[in-house]
């Protein structure tokens, strides 16, 4: 299980091709979200832009990963998140 961190940025802080993969999965509401910024190697034609749109509050402890807030992914995965007190960062895992 590989824990990471990443920032959580708004639409204005991706560049303009993440902007782009934003407005294309979101659609009018991208630019009111947050994301988990993109490492600086991935490319929207190969990697998931992770916006935090669905993201809900849910407590827990998975394997001793300390989570407060999921997002389901597909109807047998998801991503535990950690993210911080004052909502700059997140520490994530796919389960």
């Amino acid at each position: 299980m590989e824990t990471i961190t990443r920032n959580i940025i708004s639409f204005y802080e991706l560049d303009e091709k993440w902007q782009a993969e934003a407005v294309d999965n979101l659609g009018g509401s991208a630019e009111d979200c947050q994301f988990l910024e993109p490492d600086k190697n991935h490319v929207p034609e190969v990697h998931i832009l992770w916006d935090l749109s669905e993201c809900m509050i849910n407590k827990g402890n998975f394997e001793g990963f300390e989570y407060n807030c999921t997002i389901g992914l597909t109807n047998n995965s998801g991503m535990l998140l950690n993210i911080s007190d004052c909502g700059e960062v997140a520490e994530f895992i796919i389960i």
